[in-house]
């Protein structure tokens, strides 16, 4: 009788001090110490029936943000666009051009892979005063594929001014044209849309690919 009695005493005791150890602490935590939630896994873990995430807070213009991604293999992978050498959704890039013929850059090949990336010209500035005569001109400039002698489909970039020219032909100047890149990979590829336009200059696609 009186060892079961110190038994249960003994017993008592260990949940007692374990519901206080666990009761001083935020939540439960696995590979941690220091919890920060009701359950935090420091370490790898398999969700096999999902997760509800209860509360997601907004971002804010101040806020760092980084987006959580699944492989085909399931394996988890975080994209960290606040780290400069990481990964990143879109790439903003300025190209400045040197010393072209007058105004027109009709090639820069940039290398980038066509297969893997997707490259969009967003400005372009021309730093010259030009020979415009007595016809208006606006800028062309414009991110195009090309299959190079090597077989490789890179994007190029060409830029001009249409009927015009350096008004000292002797300057050298500078065109600067921002892009946005981004991988084929994190963006969803659309098909093709063919429209005949019956030799006219307007048309209307019906059913828009998104709506």
């Amino acid at each position: 009788m009186k060892n079961i009695t110190l038994l249960n005493v003994l017993t008592s005791a260990l949940v007692f001090i374990t519901t206080s150890s666990f009761s001083q602490e935020p939540g439960v935590g696995i590979g941690t110490l220091k919890p920060r939630a009701t359950l935090e896994v420091a370490g790898a873990a398999t969700l096999r029936d999902g997760f509800n995430i209860k509360v997601i807070e907004p971002l804010t213009d101040e806020d760092k943000s980084s987006f959580l991604m699944q492989e085909n293999n399931s394996n988890i992978r975080k994209l960290d666009v606040s780290n400069p050498t990481g990964a990143a959704l879109g790439y903003i890039q300025k190209y400045e051009i040197y010393n072209p013929n007058e105004d027109w850059v009709r090639d820069l090949n940039t290398s980038i892979d066509a297969n893997d990336f997707v490259v969009n010209t967003i400005s372009a500035n021309y730093d010259r005063e030009l020979d415009i005569g007595n016809y208006s001109t606006i800028p062309y400039f414009a991110a195009i594929i090309k299959t190079n002698s090597d077989g490789s489909s890179t994007w190029h970039i060409t830029a001009d001014f249409p009927a015009a020219n350096n008004l000292d032909s002797n300057e050298i100047g500078t065109w600067t044209i921002t892009t946005l890149i981004y991988s084929r990979d994190l963006s969803k590829q659309l098909g093709k849309i063919e429209y005949d336009m019956n030799n006219t200059t307007t048309g209307t696609i019906t059913t828009p690919i998104i709506n």
